[in-house]
């Protein structure tokens, strides 16, 4: 969740910055569009801006969760949908929550024969980050739950749930409640694992905290010689500079992380690789070459700094793009863009074969204008589409 702030500065609109790389870039199949479609079932109510989508494969089967709600910033009518499907055309109900808060940052995992759902509280306030925790659920029949339990910490935020052989890991972060503040406090991202589901604990109980600075959406995947790579996404500044992060960790070691800062930003990154080079999906920015730090020196604290800099980012147009991350020297750059403009950029990747990948992902309609992304959020309406990427 991203919150506006300051002014938008409309006389940002620059045009793109360099162009994407062409190596390894794969090709993308045309959108198709899932929420709103005629083919969900009749307990799903398409609310306008739909987002915040999560997609897993099981067994023949897509499983998604998504948010709908008035508008994608904080919302007291945000509801989540839980939904499968053979042919990714009709959909069968899985189930529904609502708490008459904001919702996010929806995650499902099936592991074991069931299907878990994890996601964040929120507030309902339209000008804050309010952290309320994580709640945890697993499915018992289809529309049919166990309640759901709080997790964890009061203000954590799960961000990324995968199994990796037969054990379930997840990132997620705490003070994310204070990023909007003044000289906001560091953020702590935790590395953890469970046997149940619902007791997540410490991969390495001597580091819990993997990352403390600005990182809050953090994802990962593990390399085939059991090394870990990660990217995060920040909005202030930590001892690594403004923009996001890319760390990794050694085979057998995963929660000792050495990381490198970059000055642009990967929002709500999703990791995947294929033939052993690591991508990464995340929101781009075309403007100012592509930059977050926009290097203004001259301004006179970090408070003003992260001021200019939010509105510099959310007055202007965006993107959703595959970066390839390097490994070794932590670097990262564009491929292609997928489709997506205005509010964009939440996407999830599933293996559908050696050389194709299934995306599923939200813009604002791709008809409508190029709006500033922080204009996008307030009015809506976004839909959910699924594409391909196949690499040749």
């Amino acid at each position: 969740m991203r919150r506006l702030v300051g002014v938008l500065l409309a006389t940002f609109m620059l045009a793109p910055g360099s162009a994407l790389a062409e190596q390894s870039a794969p090709v993308v199949a045309p959108p198709t569009t899932v929420v709103p479609s005629s083919g969900l079932p009749p307990q799903v109510v398409d609310n306008r801006s739909n987002n915040n989508v999560h997609a897993i494969r099981h067994a023949g089967r897509v499983y998604m969760v998504f948010r709908t709600a008035k508008w994608h910033i904080a919302s007291e009518d945000a509801r989540l949908y839980v939904v499968s499907s053979r042919d990714q055309r009709h959909w069968r109900f899985e189930g529904g929550f609502q708490y008459g808060r904001d919702l996010r940052e929806a995650r499902l995992m099936w592991w074991r024969g069931h299907l878990y759902l994890y996601f964040a509280l929120l507030g309902a306030n339209p000008a804050a980050f309010e952290p309320g925790g994580t709640m945890a659920t697993r499915e018992l029949a289809p529309g049919r739950w166990l309640a759901p339990r709080r997790i964890l910490f009061d203000d954590f935020i799960p961000w990324a749930v995968k199994v990796h052989r037969g054990v379930p890991y997840m990132l997620g972060y705490t003070g994310g409640g204070g990023t909007f503040t003044p000289n906001p406090p560091d953020k702590k991202v935790f590395w953890l694992k469970t046997s149940d589901g619902f007791d997540w604990r410490p991969v390495d109980p001597a580091h819990p905290v993997v990352y403390t600075g600005q990182c809050g959406e953090t994802d990962f995947l593990f390399r085939a010689d059991g090394s870990l790579v990660t990217a995060c996404q920040t909005e202030n500044n930590d001892r690594l500079g403004w923009g996001a992060k890319v760390c990794t960790a050694p085979p057998g070691h995963s929660s000792r992380w050495t990381c490198r800062g970059d000055t642009r930003r990967l929002d709500s990154p999703f990791l995947f690789q294929h033939r052993g080079a690591v991508f990464v999906i995340a929101r781009r920015q075309p403007a100012f070459g592509g930059e977050y730090d926009l290097h203004y020196d001259w301004l006179p604290d970090r408070n003003t700094k992260f001021a200019v800099y939010d509105a510099s980012y959310a007055g202007t147009p965006k993107r959703c793009a595959v970066w390839r991350i390097n490994p070794r020297p932590r670097t990262f750059e564009p491929v292609v863009d997928v489709p997506g403009h205005g509010d964009t950029c939440y996407p999830a990747v599933s293996p559908l074969s050696r050389d194709r990948y299934l995306v599923y992902n939200y813009t604002s309609p791709l008809s409508y204008p190029d709006e500033p992304w922080g204009t996008a959020l307030l009015h809506g309406p976004t839909l959910i589409y699924r594409t391909t990427l196949t690499f040749r």
